[in-house]
């Protein structure tokens, strides 16, 4: 296996020393000073790159650990997404962009149900100051 150096930032200050080392600052100032400058800068521009980079990841992160509501399963990019289904009854209307309007379904109307113990054998209606307790369901599709 080879050796793979790890990757780190350049380190422009020994450009500098060379830079004074040539004598260029006393035969060609303005030389000398455009050099200077183009170190100085290039080091700043490094420098406020990998801030921008710590903070895009950061961000990223943030987007990564939220939880979303997405119309596909894509809990492949997103951990915390959730797919969002209508249930029975329920439709979306997404005719709106950047809204999804939920309604019930058109005309679903209701109807009237006892309730009752359960037991299937013997049915017994539950009371409630003497009349039965009626329960109002929706019809669904």
């Amino acid at each position: 296996m080879g050796f793979k150096p790890k990757r780190v930032q350049p380190d422009f200050s020994s450009l500098i020393t060379s830079l004074d080392n040539s004598k260029t600052q006393n035969s060609n100032y303005s030389l000398y000073q455009t050099i200077f400058f183009l170190i100085t800068n290039t080091s700043r521009a490094r420098d406020l790159l990998v801030d921008d980079v710590a903070t895009i990841n950061e961000q990223i992160s943030k987007i990564f650990a939220s939880s979303f509501l997405t119309i596909n399963d894509e809990t492949n990019d997103f951990a915390n997404s959730r797919q969002l289904l209508a249930g029975a009854g329920i439709l979306f209307d997404d005719t709106v962009a950047g809204k999804r309007t939920v309604s019930s379904s058109a005309g679903v109307g209701y109807y009237d149900s006892p309730l009752t113990d359960g037991n299937e054998d013997e049915t017994n209606l539950i009371f409630a100051n003497g009349d039965p307790i009626i329960c109002q369901l929706p019809n669904v599709p």
